[in-house]
């Protein structure tokens, strides 16, 4: 109980930095300087208050479903009139064990292939990932296309944010003069952008490189657990296929944090290449 309720703290810090970059960007840059710098058009203006919000929104919202989904605890049923009822379980293993049904050492319950248990949710977890902090619940099964789209939505709004107020960055990095928004700003103001600029290009940076890697991983079908394992891994069937079997067959809900509307797979069971093709 300790553990989760201290796990709450790290997500209230995102929720923190979410509503900190939206205020200042909406309530300090546009409202109190116009969204814009001496020298520039009111239509790119328009252009970037459209863009950030709308990445921001769409950030929030894979966050939210990421955080509070179900990431693919194990159904206590899952193998009731399955054809893997009469099948044995193994002992796990830190390996490769497609097709095979482990045993949990935690939990006692039997799992289907890939799971595995998170100490934190008490829960054994399909195709488990890791267990973020940040969001406060595991990354699994269900939720890591959410996962995926938190990173690429919360980069590209800190990009927008950044691009926006490149200004501050030129000034801070190359002691130029400074340059003055459309309405001048307050010096506490001022102090308030500057420092949501701040954490838009470090976060844009984390972000980005947490996005690449888990790209990286959803191409080659493997978990972060899974870049351990030794040898050949037996479920990398392809860029494409690996990237339907967290996203489902591609269309426009690749984009959104929605459950994939053709999934490719149920989370119990994943396509292998037999031990003998590997």
């Amino acid at each position: 109980p300790i553990v989760r309720v201290g796990s709450v703290i790290p997500v209230l810090v995102i929720v923190g930095i979410f509503g900190y970059e939206w205020y200042t960007f909406n309530f300090v840059f546009v409202l109190q300087g116009l969204g814009r710098w001496t020298g520039e058009s009111a239509n790119l203006a328009l252009v970037r208050v459209f863009a950030f919000n709308a990445i921001w929104l769409m950030a929030l919202w894979s966050f939210l479903r990421c955080s509070f989904s179900d990431p693919g605890f194990v159904p206590p049923m899952w193998l009731q009139g399955s054809d893997l009822e009469a099948q044995r379980p193994v002992a796990s293993d830190f390996a490769w064990q497609p097709g095979q049904l482990t045993a949990c050492k935690s939990c006692k319950d039997t799992r289907p292939e890939r799971a595995h248990h998170c100490g934190i949710c008490g829960k054994c977890v399909m195709r488990m990932d890791h267990h973020c902090p940040w969001v406060g619940n595991c990354i699994g099964a269900k939720n890591h296309k959410y996962f995926i789209l938190m990173l690429f939505y919360g980069m590209a709004a800190c990009m927008v944010y950044v691009l926006a107020a490149l200004p501050i960055l030129e000034g801070m990095l190359f002691s130029r003069t400074r340059v003055s928004t459309v309405r001048h700003l307050r010096p506490s103001s001022h102090a308030a952008l500057s420092m949501g600029t701040v954490l838009a290009a470090s976060f844009s940076v984390a972000i980005g490189v947490l996005f690449v890697s888990h790209l990286w991983l959803m191409a080659v079908n493997r978990t972060s657990i899974e870049v351990a394992y030794s040898g050949r891994n037996p479920y990398s069937m392809g860029i494409a296929h690996n990237a339907q079997q967290l996203l489902g067959v591609w269309g426009i809900d690749w984009l959104l944090p929605i459950e994939p509307t053709e999934p490719r797979t149920d989370g119990c069971r994943y396509p292998s290449v037999a031990p003998t093709e590997v």
